[in-house]
């Protein structure tokens, strides 16, 4: 601790003779001079100590907790040593799985409810941040390692909001040139076998004492090729985006499941095992300059392969005709994801499954888990033509039992006001399909939206249109600033323009994943992941395509 105050004397008096620049101790520094009885020389002193210990302090236990858990998992660390570009994602899922702060300890300003457990004003609360790391409601396989993984950078190792960590980008971006410096100089550098691990006994920080490792200098890259010392790689200040993180994968299979319905399975290039998926997800599917959602609707326990089911549609956006056209056997694609919008709580006592179309892929998906976990269910498929209804031949043999089929050629058709005047007060009713029947079962179920669950296929009216737009004022209470949201641009990414951590995904008012507390002011709601009786409480909003009415400013807890 000595040796920590006078270092950070020593970088103080340093920054003394010249403070003109944009940092927050050179601003300190400066306002010393205006106000030298309230910034004094002991709290600049005492600051610049707790900056530079906070910084050493987290940052190497988190780069020796990432490196253990790279190095234990030898196809991860291969992986990253071959393609440095998966270095970024490879340290946020580390900084989740293994972070250096496991939890820290805040002081309730007012009342609330967490979980349904009353937390008065003024409770004194250690908040695990560990423990939501691994919250298999928000992460798929949340005890798995995955440097794929999509939405890792939702972790909480840097706190959220007014609390997060001021240093998070630089501690990125130190991690970043530990691995890229190491990867590059000893990729063949391994664990010492059988060392113990020891950690001090506390309820904050984690990390090993001591982590030993070895290599073969006659084995270093350098010795063969010279000019690898000199290799840079590009630098983005902040989290790694999740648009540019894609997994490769082989296309196994092709088969037609539908006269239109094209069903793909995708392998891992080399064999390796792929993330488990829960019912309800879905992929990212990257072909040429196209990128599509589509659900996942492989057998359970198949973690060796996903399958999806893709339609084509000759008046679509492209996607699907693209897909259909050039798809083959043995070639090469990237997706995202495994990742899930469209969770199936299975807390309910009874559940009605209703699919239109290829919206069954999803849906048997959830059948098949309901089954596997014994709970009450049935399930309703239309379609308008028989021929292309998929899976139907696995839905009747898995759940002919349960299973109603509404097919429109044969005159079969489903009545939603039967169906939802059947229901039970226990039972959710969880639907995928065309836009006009999940409206219409929005329209049904409005005295009881808190049991519909539904996903749609894309975002109707969700987008920007700048001519016909307006601006408009947002207060961040958090943070006290006020921002100008343009025309020509979303709520989300004037946040982000601010360096506002905001999580998202599709930006496209489906996934619910950008959502906001709105405090004061009238949302124009355009998204697709909240019901008409949450829009008209009006107290959040989907910061990717929501605006403020005209005329209105809006409050937001950011």
């Amino acid at each position: 601790v000595g040796k920590f105050w006078q270092f950070s004397g020593e970088v103080l008096e340093k920054m003394r003779k010249n403070p003109d620049g944009h940092g927050w101790m050179d601003y300190s520094i400066r306002k010393q001079k205006e106000l030298p009885e309230v910034v004094t020389d002991s709290y600049l002193h005492s600051m610049m100590m707790a900056g530079i210990v906070a910084a050493h302090e987290t940052t190497a236990n988190a780069s020796a907790n990432a490196f253990k858990l790279l190095l234990e998992n030898r196809a991860l660390w291969e992986s990253i040593c071959a393609n440095p570009a998966l270095i970024p994602n490879a340290i946020e899922e580390c900084l989740r799985f293994s972070g250096s702060f496991v939890a820290w300890r805040r002081k309730a300003t007012k009342p609330t409810v967490v979980g349904g457990v009353d937390i008065p004003e003024g409770a004194k609360l250690l908040i695990v941040m560990a423990s939501a790391n691994h919250d298999e409601r928000h992460f798929e396989n949340p005890d798995e390692m995955d440097i794929y993984r999509d939405n890792t950078t939702d972790h909480l190792t840097f706190g959220y909001g007014s609390h997060q960590c001021l240093g998070k980008n630089l501690a990125r971006l130190e991690m970043r040139i530990f691995f890229e410096e190491l990867t590059k100089r000893l990729p063949h550098m391994e664990l010492v076998a059988d060392q113990k691990f020891e950690y001090l006994p506390n309820t904050s920080v984690r990390g090993p004492d001591n982590l030993w490792v070895r290599w073969d200098p006659s084995r270093n890259p350098e010795r063969t090729n010279p000019d690898i010392l000199g290799t840079r790689h590009s630098v983005k200040i902040g989290p790694p985006s999740k648009q540019d993180l894609t997994r490769e994968m082989r296309v196994e299979a092709l088969e037609r499941i539908g006269d239109n319905i094209l069903g793909v399975t995708l392998k891992d290039p080399n064999g390796n095992a792929l993330p488990r998926w829960s019912a309800g997800s879905h992929i990212d599917f990257e072909v040429g300059e196209f990128s599509r959602k589509y659900s996942l609707c492989g057998e359970a326990g198949d973690n060796g392969t996903l399958k999806v089911a893709i339609l084509r549609e000759d008046n679509g956006r492209g996607g699907s005709l693209h897909i259909h056209q050039t798809l083959c056997e043995g070639m090469s694609v990237r997706i995202r994801g495994p990742k899930n919008h469209f969770r199936l709580n299975e807390t309910h006592d009874d559940y009605v499954l209703i699919a239109g179309g290829i919206g069954i892929t999803p849906i048997i998906a959830m059948a098949d888990r309901l089954k596997a976990i014994g709970k009450p269910y049935t399930v309703h498929y239309a379609g308008r033509v028989r021929a292309n209804m998929a899976l139907v031949e696995r839905l009747m043999r898995d759940h002919g039992a349960v299973t109603t089929l509404y097919a429109g050629d044969e005159g079969q058709v489903l009545s939603l006001d039967a169906t939802v005047a059947a229901l039970s007060e226990q039972t959710h009713i969880y639907s995928c399909g065309p836009e006009g029947l999940l409206n219409a079962l929005q329209d049904l179920m409005e005295p009881m939206a808190e049991r519909l669950h539904i996903e749609h296929f894309s975002a109707v009216a969700t987008g920007l249109d700048p001519e016909n737009e307006t601006a408009f004022e947002v207060e961040l209470a958090d943070s006290e600033r006020t921002l100008t949201v343009a025309a020509n641009e979303t709520l989300l990414d004037a946040l982000e323009a601010a360096g506002i951590d905001i999580q998202s995904d599709c930006r496209e008012g489906l996934c619910g994943s950008c959502e906001v507390r709105v405090l004061d002011g009238e949302a124009d709601h355009r998204d697709k992941a909240m019901s008409a009786a949450e829009h008209a409480t009006s107290d959040r909003l989907m910061s990717c395509c929501s605006r403020a009415k005209k005329g209105s400013r809006l409050v937001l807890a950011l």
